[in-house]
Parts: structure tokens; sequence; C-alpha cells
């Protein structure tokens, strides 16, 4: 579960921390990312965050979240409960930096038989109560994911109702009278609460990302007959159009040219390499299919897209009404903002068979960065 309902008043900005850019990309992306490798994932949100929504990954539960952290966890439990788990992760949407060796840690040792577990690490700074200093011996920083066996932290929130606590692990102790076994934490796991704290994670973040690949793609389809429909596909939506565009697949050229772009980043070859047109079975396939593709060979490769830039060059159809309708779809297909998708359109003043009306191009640039 990433918890990410909050509303962030001490960040001191227009966007709301969990959606504000981070390497290219929102920072509640990099947590939905890690974790659903493990396994269903229900995102907690606040639905008046909704215009945010478009930046999330596919493949995650969206849960509408309570008045406080508390009741959000409640109500992300109540939806994993339909996939009956044996333990359970809950993160805040705000920590992007976990590492996958921190998560793997925690996992080893909840399936290892214990019933609560967190990320902690040892406080390190002197602490004061007012001019008194504080003895830190064995304080810890408690940090998430938080591990918990399902029973347990469902249990113990029942119990809770009515009483407040500020993370899942005390809530447990308190009322389960269960204690998290402390599981090594990593200083970069903090959680972003301020300005400040987003610089220093672009910091680590740029250290981390240390390389970045640009990729070009280019795709023609002819158009053919009427279509059926009276509209072709193009970026993965339905434009109105008088002639069909002929292809093995449904001979999206704007998803054709984004797919090749991609994997022209990480030098795998083309789309055709991938989904051969002598493949009958492939025979007028969803092209968001193909782009699909290219973001897991992308992903695979420890990379990340942080820009699409594209241009269509046709007289017709024209894209400026479906200008809005085709920037949420590749938001939607490639987790990313809406300003970090470049859409454009011009005709080639009726030169050349796009001129004479015989076809339609696309052209796209991707950019990414490559983890270590």
């Amino acid at each position: 579960m990433i918890v990410a309902a909050g509303s962030g008043q001490r960040f001191s900005s227009d966007t709301l921390k969990q959606y504000a850019p981070l390497g290219g990309r929102p920072v509640i992306s990099y947590s939905i990312e890690k974790f659903a490798k493990y396994g269903p994932v229900a995102l907690v949100v606040n639905p008046a965050h909704a215009p945010y929504f478009p930046q999330l990954a596919n493949g995650v539960t969206l849960v509408d979240g309570g008045a406080s952290r508390q009741e959000s966890v409640a109500n992300g439990l109540l939806a994993l409960g339909k996939y009956t788990p044996r333990n359970v992760m809950i993160h805040d949407a705000a920590r992007p930096l976990v590492s996958d060796e921190a998560i793997a840690r925690i996992q080893a040792t909840i399936e290892g038989g214990t019933k609560a577990a967190t990320l902690a690490v040892p406080v390190a700074d002197t602490l004061m109560r007012g001019h008194n200093v504080v003895d830190r011996t064995g304080v810890m920083a408690v940090q998430t994911p938080q591990a918990f066996a399902f029973d347990v932290i469902v249990n113990a929130h029942v119990k809770a109702q009515g009483r407040s606590y500020t993370d899942d692990s005390s809530l447990v102790f308190a009322e389960e009278g269960i204690e998290s076994t402390f599981v090594e934490g990593e200083s970069d796991n903090f959680k972003i609460t301020t300005q400040s704290d987003l610089k220093r994670a672009e910091k680590i973040m740029s250290s981390i990302l240390t390389e970045t690949r640009v990729g070009m793609g280019y795709d023609v389809h002819p158009f053919g007959d009427a279509p059926e429909s009276g509209a072709i596909k193009l970026f993965g939506v339905d434009i109105p159009s008088d002639r069909k565009l002929v292809g093995h697949s449904d001979a999206d050229a704007g998803l054709h040219a984004i797919a090749d772009a991609i994997l022209g980043t990480i030098g795998a070859g083309d789309i055709g390499v991938h989904f051969p047109p002598s493949n009958p079975a492939l025979k007028g396939m969803d092209s968001s299919a193909i782009v699909k593709k290219a973001m897991e060979l992308l992903a695979n490769k420890n990379g990340t897209l942080t820009n699409i830039d594209i241009t269509l060059l046709a007289e017709a159809p024209r894209i400026g009404p479906h200008r809005e309708a085709i920037t949420k779809r590749l938001s939607d297909m490639l987790s990313l903002p809406a300003d970090a998708i470049g859409l454009k359109a011009t005709t080639t003043e009726k030169l050349g068979y796009i001129g004479r009306g015989e076809g339609l191009a696309v052209q796209a640039v991707a950019t990414v960065r490559l983890r270590k």
C-alpha cells in the first residue's frame, strides 16, 4: 500500500509534494514502480487530487483516503483484503528514494515469520528538549515501508478507531502489543516534507540517473479506403477520418514512432524485431501493446522516460481539436506529466506523398535517463 492522500501543507507549492517533479517524473511514480514488483498495489489518494491521477502508472488500485493518515491506511487495507494477502507493506508516497535492497530486507524479515517490521535508522544528531540534552541511546528514526502480517494490522486498525497514532508500527504495538522488528533503513530514504527536501532528493537522483540518452522514431502509413468506424487510431485516440490507415497492426503511426524512439535509446532494435509483420497473430493488434513492451524493455535497463517530442506530418486529419485527449492518453501510457509531452503537427505544403494525401508520417524523439 502506498499512502498518498496527504495535503502536504509544509511543502509550500502549488503542486502537492507527492506529485512534484523529481528527475522528470512525479515523486509518487518511483514508489509505484518499485512496489509493483512485489504484488498488487493499493494507492490511497485524495479524490480532490484527481487532476494528478493521469500521471500515475497503470495497474494500481486507486483507493479514496480518509480524514487522517490512519483512516487512509484503514481504507487501503479494506481494498487489499480482496487479494487475501498474508502480509502487507505500507509506504509513504513522499519517500521516493527507498532502495530495492531496503525493500528486500523488510520483505525477508516479514516473510521470516515476524508479525511486524519497520525500517529504522539510529538518530545521529544531538537531541534537545528546550536546553536539556536528551539521551539518544536506543533512539531510532522510523521510516517506511513498514510490513505486517495482514490479519495483525487489520485487527489493530479496527481496535484503534477513535484513537490517533502517527504511524502503523506504534499503532500495532499499542493495540496488539506486538513490537516491530527494526530493519536497517537508509539515510537517503527520507520523507519529502519541504522544498529543501525536494532539492536534496534531486541531487541524489542526479547522482543515480547518470546517463541521458536520446532516441528517434519515424513511421509512415498509407491511406486506404474509408474506415468502417469513420475514424483512425492515432496516438491511441480515435480521430475522425474519411480514409483508414493501412498496416499490419492498427496502423497507429504515432505510437509506432514513439515505441521506436524509446527502443532507440537502449539499442533494442525497432518494433519489427519485437512484433514482426510476418506474424499473423499480430494482425490488427492494438499498438498500445507495442508501446507497453518498449517501456518494459526500458525499465529492464533501469531507464526512465523523461520527455517525448512528437511531430505529425499530414495534410489530414487535423489533430488540434484532439490535442487534449491525445496528451492525456500519452500521459497515461508513458507515465509522463503533460508538460513533458511535445505534440506538434505540420503539412508538407502539398509536396511529396504526404502533400498528395497518400499517407501520413510521425516523427518522435524520446529522452531517457539510465540509472546505474
